[in-house]
Formats: C-alpha cells, structure tokens, sequence
C-alpha cells in the first residue's frame, strides 16, 4: 500500500466501522422493541385489558413522519446530483418535520392526559406511553444524526464520498424509525 491509497483505506475503514456500529444499535433497538411488543402481546390476553382510545392526531404524526422521510429521499437525490441548496432545503424539511411529529407526540399525550388517561390507568395506557416514549427517545437521537447530515449537506458536500456514507446513515436510521413507528402505531392501534 503506498501513501496515497493509506488515507482512503483509512476513510474506508472508518466508514464501515461507523456502518457497521449504526447496524448494531439498530440491532439492540430492534431487540428492545422487539421485547415490548412480545409483552404487550402477553399481558392483552389479561383478564384487566382494556383497549383505550387513541388520539386521531396520530394519523396525522404517522403522516408528518412519513413526508419526513420522502424528504430526506429528496435531499439524498438532490444532493447526488450536486444540487447542494435543494438538498439543504430537504434536509432541513426532514429535520423540522422530525420536530413536528415529537410536538404532535406530546399533544397525543397531552391529549390522553385531559381525557382521564395516564400511564397507570390501564395496561393497554401503560404500554401505550411506554412505547411512543421509547420511540421518542430514539426520535431525538435520530433528529440528532439529520443535523448531522444537514450540517454536510449545508456544506455542499465538498467530498461526495463523505457525504454519500453520511447520508446513507442518515437514511437507514431515520427510514428504520419511521418502519418502527408504523408498527408501534399499528399494534397499538389494530391490536
């Protein structure tokens, strides 16, 4: 290996090192919600079970997520096309979008709290606040990365490789956080 391909394997392995420790986290999240959903399951079948209504702003923060992650496909797209201000503006999009669906997340919570409904008022309240609290929590981490992404994208992506592997992470994370929203809102919701 001579000194010019040292500092581009060094890149290459740092970026599948930082691939390779998004992909566990996901793992454990995966695992996390994964254990929630298998005791939710178990404690419906409880004689106590009481199915609680929803707030129908949630319809509307699983919608906002969704166009949170069409815009985050638009900043990749544009961004691969060297289109540096159309892909800041989507980011951006994507970010502000993220914030939108956490403050739609407290008035769901709030909104339960005037209707009598609290986290120890019935187990189907209980996993509900649970859930949608440890989904927005990994919301803000992930709010996080965007900026991330954004601060890259701002910059015009100077080094397209960079760029491209930070908006890949950018990308799976933000796209697995909406794929676990669905499913949370679903078993709440359906189930």
């Amino acid at each position: 290996m001579n000194a010019s391909t040292a500092p581009a394997a060094a890149i290459s392995l740092r970026e599948d090192q930082v691939k390779l420790g998004l992909w566990m986290f996901l793992a454990t999240v995966t695992m996390l919600f994964a254990a929630f959903t298998s005791a939710y399951v178990v404690r419906r079948s409880g004689s106590d079970w009481r199915h609680v209504a929803l707030p129908s702003i949630l319809w509307i923060n699983s919608g906002v997520l969704l166009a949170s992650s069409i815009a985050v496909e638009f900043a990749q797209r544009h961004g691969a096309r060297g289109r540096w201000r159309a892909s800041t503006a989507a980011m951006l999009s994507a970010f502000v979008l993220g914030l939108v669906f956490l403050a739609g997340q407290v008035a769901a919570w709030r909104q339960m709290a005037a209707a009598g409904v609290y986290l120890p008022t019935s187990p189907h309240s209980s996993f509900f606040f649970m859930l949608t609290g440890a989904h927005a929590v990994h919301v803000v981490a992930a709010l996080a990365v965007l900026g991330w992404g954004a601060a890259g994208t701002l910059a015009g992506g100077h080094d397209a490789r960079a760029w491209a592997a930070r908006m890949s992470l950018c990308r799976t994370f933000w796209h697995y956080l909406g794929g676990v929203w669905l499913f949370l809102f679903a078993l709440v919701t359906l189930y």
